[in-house]
């Protein structure tokens, strides 16, 4: 009997390295198809900071400082014998790329390992395998999946609600600072985070640590280059493409009402509505929400959701990701084929008119998610059948006496 319990653990362990194994090689090889400008930026980037010229000042650098230390370590890594192979040569952006690359595939394998311990090894197969998250790790180098991994660890970890804090409670609010400061994906969430929490004292420190963990990651180039951050944090590079707002308001609106304001203020209002949810269901419907809601979109921004999409794992789901993956094929930020750009003339245009089905299917996994898809369901074929019987009613003639 413990040899048989042994066996099947090892065959799980070895399901998992496989996979894993799987997951780096698909990445690496897609990484020899070309790169994204976002890398080109990074080493522009990554050569002011060696310089010690302001990445905020002269660079196009958009966070906060964790990703420019992160290069600069991956950077300063030396392996002649590695750099020396043809294979790492043909790659655009050599070794220093690659790097990069297997960097944010053993994040992915993180996320991996934490989906399988938590869920089940089919769910993180459908994160590790998914064309999504090896395009953009692989091609793109987006690194997302750096800071979800760390609010992800930081959920996981942190125990229930309205407990005394303990260090394992803080090490957790400590790790969501960190995914604020990487990258500020899960920027509102500790405002969600505090509201469910009954204690004085777990609301003060869920609110006060991690935005004062972003605060201070920034303190090397502070006071300074104070109003470059600013500029670059709050102002650079924001546009107004979000599907959701440019659905619901007319568009004389739009030049009255900032999608940017619009959408923090309904992130706030939402994590009113989510009170009574648990932590884990809040992180996760966040993360979709934080895209169905997004004032401005890009290809990149599809990877936010997809913890969530693998969980929930439907039809719904499904469907997004055949789509978004479809989308990723012929997009020019993404692979970019152009035998299948000249088939479909793509252009820049058809990209933005996808971004409206995957967005609606964001919002009805939203909304019945936040609601509860069973009493949805129910509701649904309760009106359904009404329906039928008001029409088999209207069908019946009766003889006027």
């Amino acid at each position: 009997m413990i040899i048989k319990f042994l066996n099947q653990k090892n065959y799980k362990l070895n399901l998992f390295l496989l996979f894993s194994l799987i997951g780096i090689s698909i990445r690496v090889w897609i990484s020899q198809f070309g790169s994204n400008f976002d890398f080109t930026m990074w080493q522009i980037n990554l050569d002011l900071f060696k310089q010690g010229k302001s990445i905020y000042e002269f660079g196009n650098y958009t966070y906060s400082t964790p990703w420019i230390y992160t290069l600069y370590f991956l950077d300063s890594i030396s392996s002649p014998f590695i750099e020396s192979i043809s294979f790492i040569k043909k790659i655009p952006g050599n070794f220093y790329r690659f790097k990069i690359i297997i960097f944010l595939s053993l994040i992915d394998i993180y996320i991996f390992y934490l989906l399988y311990k938590n869920y089940s090894l089919k769910i993180g197969l459908l994160f590790i395998l998914n064309p999504i998250s090896i395009i953009l790790t692989g091609h793109h180098n987006a690194f997302d999946n750096y800071a979800i991994l760390f609010g992800l660890l930081g959920i996981l970890n942190y125990g229930e609600l309205n407990k005394e804090i303990n260090l394992k409670k803080l090490i957790s609010i400590f790790l969501f600072g960190l995914s604020i400061s990487i990258k500020h994906i899960l920027l509102f969430f500790p405002l969600w985070w505090a509201f469910k929490e009954k204690k004085l004292i777990n609301k003060l420190l869920v609110l006060t640590i991690p935005y004062l963990i972003f605060i201070i990651t920034f303190a090397p180039f502070l006071p300074e280059d104070f109003l470059n951050i600013i500029n670059k944090i709050l102002y650079f590079g924001k546009s107004e493409t979000g599907p959701f707002w440019k659905i619901i308001l007319p568009e004389i609106f739009d030049r009255y009402l900032n999608f940017h304001t619009l959408f923090s203020l309904l992130m706030i209002i939402l994590g009113f509505c989510f009170v009574n949810k648990n932590l884990k269901q809040s992180f996760y419907l966040y993360l979709i929400a934080v895209i169905a809601f997004a004032p401005q979109m890009y290809t990149q921004y599809l990877f936010i959701p997809l913890i969530a999409v693998v969980i929930y794992c439907n039809l719904k789901t499904a469907i997004f990701t055949i789509i978004a993956s479809l989308l990723f094929l012929v997009d020019g930020d993404q692979l970019s084929i152009q035998y299948l750009r000249d088939i479909f003339d793509w252009n820049l245009r058809y990209t933005r008119i996808v971004f409206y089905p995957l967005t609606l299917i964001l919002l009805i996994e939203f909304f019945e998610k936040a609601a509860n898809t069973k009493k949805i369901n129910s509701t649904f074929f309760s009106l359904f059948n009404i329906f039928i019987n008001n029409v088999k009613k209207s069908l019946k003639f009766k003889k006027i006496k």
